[in-house]
């Protein structure tokens, strides 16, 4: 029986972000062992009970790493696939053989990484084309398809669950949170809503249940208390749809097949981080300072979650459909390839699209899926660079928060 290990040392969402990469290497009753932080750990052990699970702590005195259990079988692994290029993932791939290692590690004081996560980290921005799901699996020699991750997302009856704030702690103003509940709610013809937040929130849901519809505030019940990730999980996957920003909880909705409504914002970006799988829909909004750092002083005034204010935008969100679109936002739905998951925009205009398509075009071409194309494609200098025909490891180019 092979063995395998993941260094996952991310939060929430990166967890749920593996999953691709852990159910491949689980097929075939493969050992597979998960090192993840100690906060983590019980949402690690939900996710994926099949794995062998270590805890990261530190040694007291000298500070140094340890993991529980994982020192005595470092040697024992077929491939280790180590995630992040940070100092605590960098110090851990010291405990395996150097020729096992996969994604991110260290060797004779020298930080290095796969030439896949090199040329990935090239692409920046909006041009960035491949989620991180599929960054993470395609590391693995054969990742399961696409379609075998999350289940085809479909409406369960539970009514419309909220999200109020994205994984970076923002909400969107709350005026413009109102106008998008009441016209989703509108489109779909149900009044009972759940906001997800937390015990912090209940000022802003104070503010937000008089601006919504009469009928829908009657019927909102609100989860802004501490609640495990089991039990969010287990309302999630009695709703009809998750109407939520980038968020950890969109991720677990795309998890049990609950369709996503999102609204993406500031440095939200559905390209690399969007719901895995099919039936979700993304609102991007499509701002000329989008995908941005989050700053809390904003020099553009947060138009991009302005944005999703327009009463135009709304009406499309109503159901009720103008030949026009607005600017500003751009409606994707999601999709799946060969490669992974990708969004198609059914309204406005896409930019970089020519762009991207090659650029997964090349990504099937790295991974072994397609054959070598005969043409140059557009964009093959933000994904390749002369070393990488001469090297077959490159020295990790970026910092981690710059790389997939």
């Amino acid at each position: 029986m092979k063995k395998y290990c993941v260094i996952q040392l991310g939060d929430v969402t990166e967890l749920l972000l593996t999953k691709r990469l852990m159910l491949s290497l689980l097929r075939g009753e493969a050992e597979v062992h998960l090192v993840v932080q100690p906060e983590q750990s019980q949402v690690a052990a939900f996710l994926y009970p099949e794995a062998t699970l270590h805890v990261v702590a530190e040694r007291h005195g000298n500070g140094a790493m340890v993991v529980d259990s994982l020192e005595a079988e470092a040697i024992s692994f077929s491939a280790v696939y180590n995630l992040h290029g940070s100092v605590k993932n960098m110090e851990l791939s010291a405990l395996f053989p150097r020729e096992v290692l996969h994604g991110y590690w260290k060797h004779m004081g020298r930080e290095f990484c796969s030439q896949w996560c090199t040329c990935l980290s090239r692409v920046q921005g909006r041009q960035r084309f491949l989620n991180v799901m599929d960054v993470w699996a395609h590391l693995a020699d054969s990742p399961i398809p696409s379609h075998m991750v999350n289940p085809i997302a479909m409406r369960k009856g539970g009514g419309v669950g909220v999200v109020l704030r994205d994984r970076n702690g923002r909400a969107l103003p709350v005026n413009v949170l109102a106008g998008c509940i009441n016209a989703v709610c509108t489109a779909s013809r149900e009044t009972d809503v759940v906001l997800f937040g937390e015990v912090e929130d209940e000022a802003l849901v104070a503010e937000l249940l008089p601006l919504l519809k009469e009928k829908i505030a009657a019927k909102t019940v609100t989860r802004c208390f501490d609640t495990s990730f089991e039990d969010d999980a287990a309302i999630i996957s009695t709703l009809d749809m998750l109407v939520t920003p980038e968020s950890d909880l969109m991720h677990v909705a795309a998890h049990v097949g609950t369709p996503v409504n999102a609204f993406f914002h500031s440095s939200a970006w559905c390209m690399a981080n969007g719901p895995y799988g099919l039936g979700h829909r993304v609102w991007q909004a499509d701002t000329v300072c989008a995908p941005c750092i989050p700053v809390e002083n904003c020099s553009e005034e947060f138009a991009c979650m302005h944005v999703f204010g327009n009463e135009q935008l709304q009406r499309f969100l109503s159901g009720k459909i103008d030949e026009k679109y607005p600017e500003g936002v751009t409606g994707y739905v999601s999709m799946l390839d060969e490669v992974g998951v990708t969004y198609m925009p059914v309204f406005g205009t896409e930019g970089h699209a020519s762009e991207r398509l090659a650029l997964r075009g090349m990504a099937s071409e790295f991974v072994g899926i397609t054959g070598i194309s005969k043409t140059v494609p557009q964009g093959i200098n933000n994904f390749y660079a002369e070393q990488d025909w001469l090297l077959q490891h490159c020295t990790a180019p970026v910092e981690e928060d710059d790389a997939y």
